[in-house]
């Protein structure tokens, strides 16, 4: 036989060529060798390898190019009485090669291509599913949905059946014959669990591209069914519950993952970036319950289209509406009463949807021990959607939320978030999608002092407000390959802090532009080796004039120059390798660098306070960088799935606040802050198993945090104040009847270091305080169990329409532990040292109640 190579007299090209111009120029003999009845065993060849056997066994003339052979399938099957054309058939089933017959030669050639695209929707409510998976077992190639729910898979035609899978939904199978390129919406129905627990976990790993989505699929459905403080399900608390993410405090919203600072972590709703995810001080978030949709988490690896922060994403998407028909949806909890409505405005073609939610007051003022507090909150989301044709798709989006917080000394917070998206879906033909966002963001805090006073209220004032407009572009080329590019800009209006009254010193608004553009390219270059790389382009520019200054040997800022601006260009490549060692075990390498060109300012590492500054980037401070390292291992162990994660991050120009450092009414913000260097590493575990009714997450994570700044410490390491060495996680669940389930979660942590004083002198008969190094002692470590129990009676039919109910009960911190928030030094006593422990609730209880109409 003939293997063709450049070498060979008659190039491959021509062959093919004239094989497809002639079609029915066949040899009457060798269609008559093709039609000899044979009996052959082939065990376990490759296809070049059976093709090879073939042709010498039965003096077939057969050729074909190397290069186009798919070695990693293998032919593993005994024929008994069948023709050689039925042998060839069933080798190249599935590589997308067939033969063709030219005079006395048969030449593999690779099959004509068709493509099936669409969409992947829900079948009742008619929204798009993201991540869901569509394969294709004769082939052994299938793609997953994206962010929009678009899929576009190249075969050759034929006929196949087709599996589409989804955590939560019933596995679909469809036959469809293709011949020219199609357009298929496919429609998938929820799947009734008997217990629904929380699960983060990558699509179907048998699709060949979809596991090389670097991001976890948070499923929200069963994730509110875990313990919440007083009832009340809350994404970020979920989020906080993961292996690698930490909550420095009880009650707050901020997250530490894997090393990063808590404004290390890109939050976005709807495409659109929230400064603040939190209501009540933390103890809630801005996500209403009821209006989410999808859920993409990113500690790892961090895909090119995403970049501006150095540790995590968390891409939050609302839910379009269902268009089909009327729905009213809510409950309350002993924190919060919610609302939602959603519908179609034209049935199958547009929909909409409407959530209200608002805080029951005075529920606090007893919890937190702290102060005489009476929090509220209030937020608003709206969406609307409108199918312009079977390729076209316009979405709406909006945000509003408001938190307020005073007492009776006087005292007033009130900030919030507002949001909006404006998208554009097209489909350019089979393989080719785009998405088209404007977007707006404004987070706007307001610190009013004295507001109860007769001298009248002063307020000081920050925020920052974002513009962005961005593409983002995929194209399919054929199911091993998947390209991904775009840009993005944005116009930063920076308010560091202001004030109208002549008694406060305004900090200068500052004006900035961020823009990128990215590529990135998902290859599946052989059977057990998958490949996502990528390159991001950032480019950051200070619009407004800025000031330049020296730092004396007081650390005291002295101007040498004004009317400068500053500008970065800088490249983020990324890069994540998985390997497949047979079965379910796989190596998964992963390589991150990124810039971050914003800088929040907060002097006060607990959750109860939401004054904040964000700054940006300029002559004064280099943007933060990061260089992220990872190595994930996946398998089977005791009948239970586990990973076990290793991982290094190298942080330069990391920015730390000098002592006593002053925010309100310093013109000089950026003086307060000094640049170095930071280093976390760190491991991971986790592990889960179901048995029977029982299913079961034990996590573990070790970590460690240092930094290393110019003037704070001496210049000497230090630990960093959300080092946090060991953390233990454990979540059970049990179906305890068809209508009751239970769920209990446990962790443990130890203490966060803190900068503790080791003595005092006194001034004007009050103490001061002497401390000692950075964070060279720590707090108690801390530990909690919490536990829920949920009814979900049957379904009530009334209107024609079945009206579902939950609901729940459960203690929080159940054993009444009081781990201390912090300490403060009691001024009763001058002569000893003493401290007033500040705790959290203790043992609380929770109870909420959720419906659907």
């Amino acid at each position: 036989m003939n293997k063709i190579t450049e070498k060979n007299f008659v190039p491959l090209k021509i062959i093919v060529f004239c094989v497809f111009l002639f079609p029915k120029v066949n040899a009457f003999g060798q269609q008559s060798a093709l039609n000899r009845k044979v009996s052959v065993h082939l065990s376990n060849l490759s296809v070049s390898q059976a093709l090879d056997l073939m042709s010498s066994r039965y003096s077939l003339p057969l050729s074909y190019d190397p290069e186009l052979i798919p070695e990693e399938n293998k032919v593993d099957q005994e024929f008994v009485n069948v023709s050689i054309a039925e042998v060839l058939r069933t080798i190249l089933a599935g590589t997308g090669l067939t033969y063709k017959t030219l005079h006395n030669e048969v030449i593999i050639v690779p099959l004509d291509k068709v493509s099936l695209s669409g969409r992947i929707v829900d079948a009742e409510s008619g929204e798009d599913l993201i991540g869901a998976s569509l394969y294709i077992p004769e082939l052994r190639q299938g793609v997953a949905s994206n962010g929009y729910g678009f899929y576009s898979l190249t075969v050759p035609p034929g006929r196949y059946e087709i599996q589409v899978s989804l955590i939560g939904y019933t596995t679909l199978k469809s036959t469809c014959s293709l011949v020219l390129n199609e357009n298929r919406v496919f429609r998938m129905r929820k799947q009734v669990k008997e217990l629904a627990e929380i699960q983060i976990s990558q699509p179907d790993e048998k699709d060949s591209l979809a596991f090389l989505n670097p991001g976890k699929t948070f499923n929200w459905d069963n994730g509110r069914q875990r313990a919440y403080f007083k009832g009340e399900s809350d994404l970020i608390k979920a989020l906080q519950m993961e292996n690698g993410v930490t909550a420095l405090t009880e009650g707050s919203s901020y997250m530490f993952v894997r090393g990063g600072n808590k404004d290390q972590n890109l939050i976005i709703l709807d495409e659109a970036t929230v400064y603040n995810p939190s209501h009540l001080f933390g103890l809630t978030s801005v996500f209403n319950p009821d209006a989410l949709k999808n859920i993409q988490t990113y500690t790892g690896a961090i895909p090119a289209n995403f970049g501006g922060r150095l540790s995590s994403v968390i891409d939050v998407r609302t839910a379009d509406g269902d268009d089909k028909q009327l729905h009213l949806k809510g409950g309350v909890s002993l924190l919060t009463a919610r609302a939602s409505l959603e519908g179609p405005i034209v049935k199958d073609k547009s929909s909409f949807l409407f959530a209200a939610r608002r805080s029951l007051n005075n529920l606090l003022s007893h919890d937190l021990e702290l102060f005489n507090l009476r929090p509220a909150y209030y937020d608003l989301n709206f969406k609307v959607n409108y199918k312009l044709s079977q390729n076209n798709r316009v979405f709406f989006s909006a945000y509003v939320g408001r938190d307020r917080v005073n007492s009776s000394n006087g005292y007033l917070n009130k900030w919030g978030n507002q949001t909006s998206t404006l998208r554009w879906n097209h489909i350019f033909g089979p393989k080719h999608f785009v998405n088209l966002s404007a977007i707006y963001s404004n987070y706007k805090n307001t610190l009013s002092i004295n507001a109860d006073s007769s001298q009248g209220t002063n307020r000081w004032i920050t925020g920052i407000r974002d513009l962005t407009v961005k593409g983002d572009f995929i194209n399919y080329p054929n199911p091993r390959n998947q390209f991904l590019y775009g840009f993005s800009s944005i116009y930063h209006l920076f308010i560091p802090g202001e004030s109208s009254s002549a008694i406060y010193n305004n900090i200068s608004r500052v004006r900035a532009d961020e823009h990128a553009l990215y590529v990135s390219h998902k290859l599946s270059a052989w059977k057990n080796f998958k490949l996502h790389y990528g390159l991001r382009m950032s480019f950051f520019n200070t619009i407004s004039n800025e000031r330049t200054y020296d730092l004396n040997e007081q650390f005291e800022p002295v101007i040498v120059d004004e009317g400068n601006k500053k500008a970065f260009l800088r490249f983020e490549p990324r890069l994540s390798l998985q390997y497949m060692l047979g079965g379910n075990r796989s190596v998964l390498l992963s390589y991150n660098r990124n810039y971050q060109y914003l800088q929040l300012v907060q002097n006060d590492e607990l959750a109860f306070s939401s004054l904040e500054s964000w700054i940006p980037s300029g002559i004064n401070l280099l943007p933060q960088r990061s260089d992220f390292v990872s190595l994930r291992y996946k398998d089977v162990l005791l009948g239970g799935n586990y990973t076990f994660d290793l991982y290094y991050k190298k942080m330069q120009n990391q920015l730390e606040l000098t002592d006593h450092a002053q925010l309100i009414s310093n013109s000089f913000i950026e003086g307060e802050l000094r640049p170095g260097f930071s280093n976390a590493y760190g491991m991971e575990f986790s592990f889960s198993k179901n048995v029977g009714n029982f299913k079961g997450d034990l996590m573990y994570a070790f970590s460690k945090v240092f930094r290393t700044i110019n003037g704070i410490n001496e210049g000497k390491r230090y630990p960093a104040g959300y080092n946090i060495p060991h953390v233990l996680k454990l979540n059970l669940s049990y179906q305890i009847s068809r209508n009751f389930s239970a769920n209990s979660f446990f962790t443990y942590s130890t203490g966060r270091p803190v900068t503790s004083p080791i003595g005092y002198y006194e001034q004007n008969g009050l103490k001061v305080p002497i401390y000692s190094d950075r964070n060279s002692s720590k707090m108690p470590d801390y530990h909690r169990l919490d536990l829920t129990i949920q009814w979900t009676p049957a379904s009530l039919r009334a209107w024609n329409r079945n009206w579902f109910n939950t609901f729940s009960v459960g203690l929080f911190n159940v054993y009444n532990h009081r781990s201390p928030l912090f300490y403060r030094i009691n001024q009763q006593n001058l002569q000893e040292l003493n401290f007033d422990q500040q705790s959290f609730s203790g043992r609380t209880l929770g109870a909420s109640y959720t419906f659907k109409f």
